[in-house]
């Protein structure tokens, strides 16, 4: 399987990272996904010695090397327009969050993959974390009871960032990209039980990137009557270990299982808390591969995937419009 790489701007280590387990599959080309994206030094720094070649022009690349799969990651704005021509030419795509950054071209990535044979996949990774999926399991294995409240956690170091993130013409907002992780949590663990959201965000403390949400939050009423939220900010310090501080606590009325710093614990009126036994690590790109190959199921199918970025891009709305947004 050839596989190729448009835009160095998201989490392209989710398959680069992993090109070695990835048995049949060969890098042939890598291409910015615009003009003015800065992929030349990523190329130069990470892929020059692994003798990758370098296209200045993604459709080139394509027209040339005619891959199966391409690991999509421009500019935030620019992901749907490139997944679509993928697909349209019949190219799987592993494409960045969020596959789209409006919900007009949200309608016509989904429209365009409705119409065609290549698979697509979100670089929405949580659900392959060994501590969501045990927690995940507890929850589906009725462990804690009908989930009627949940509160999920992400909390980013901001850093320095590219001059694309301080506009939301071309980053889309911080809910789309960094809240998106919480929301598919919600979603998966309620079975897509979000009814409806109220939400909030400022740019305030964002240490001068212009557009740029530091922080935020997002507040779901479920369908079954619970409720959900979603915190998320650019607020953990640079002396904090690790980029991220992920953490999510579901409830019912049997018990609690919670993550957080790697771990999956379940407290229920009949035992004491424990932590959950996990599986071995496994990687989306490589499931993707997969399932390609096999058909083999993903955790997140691509209607999930739509749907996930639906809510983001819907919860957007709802904090820019501080009015209720209906997911339903």
């Amino acid at each position: 399987m050839k596989a190729v790489i448009i835009g160095t701007s998201g989490h392209i280590d989710l398959a680069l990272g992993v090109r070695d387990r990835a048995h049949g599959v060969s890098f042939v080309g890598i291409a910015p996904g615009s003009p003015d994206e800065d992929a030349r030094s990523f190329f130069v720094d990470q892929l020059e010695a692994a003798l990758i070649p370098w296209y200045d022009d993604w459709r080139a690349m394509l027209d040339r090397e005619r891959p199966d799969l391409a690991v999509i990651a421009p500019f935030f704005h620019l992901q749907s327009a490139v997944a679509r021509e993928c697909l349209q030419r019949g190219i799987h795509a592993f494409v960045e969050k969020p596959m789209a950054t409006s919900l007009e071209d949200l309608a016509r990535l989904r429209a365009t993959h409705a119409a065609g044979r290549a698979k697509l996949c979100p670089m929405l990774p949580y659900r392959y974390h060994p501590e969501f999926q045990a927690a995940w399991l507890a929850v589906k294995e009725g462990l804690v009871g009908e989930p009627l409240v949940a509160a999920a956690q992400k909390s980013y170091k901001l850093g320095t960032r590219h001059r694309m993130y301080t506009r939301r013409a071309t980053y889309g907002g911080t809910i789309p990209w960094v809240a998106i992780h919480a929301i598919d949590w919600l979603w998966w663990f309620t079975k897509g039980g979000l009814a409806e959201v109220v939400a909030a965000h400022t740019t305030a403390g964002n240490r001068g990137h212009g557009e740029l949400e530091s922080s935020g939050a997002c507040f779901y009423r479920l369908a079954n009557g619970g409720a959900a939220s979603v915190s998320f900010d650019y607020f953990r310090p640079q002396a904090a270990p690790g980029h991220g501080d992920d953490r999510l606590r579901v409830a019912g009325e049997r018990g609690v299982v919670e993550v957080m710093n790697g771990e999956a614990v379940l407290a229920t009126h009949d035992a004491a808390p424990r932590r959950l036994e996990r599986e071995e690590p496994r990687a989306i790109f490589l499931e993707f591969v997969r399932h390609v190959e096999t058909g083999s199921p993903m955790r997140i199918e691509p209607e999930e995937a739509f749907a996930v970025c639906e809510v983001a891009l819907k919860s957007r709305e709802a904090a820019d419009r501080r009015v209720p947004v209906k997911l339903r």
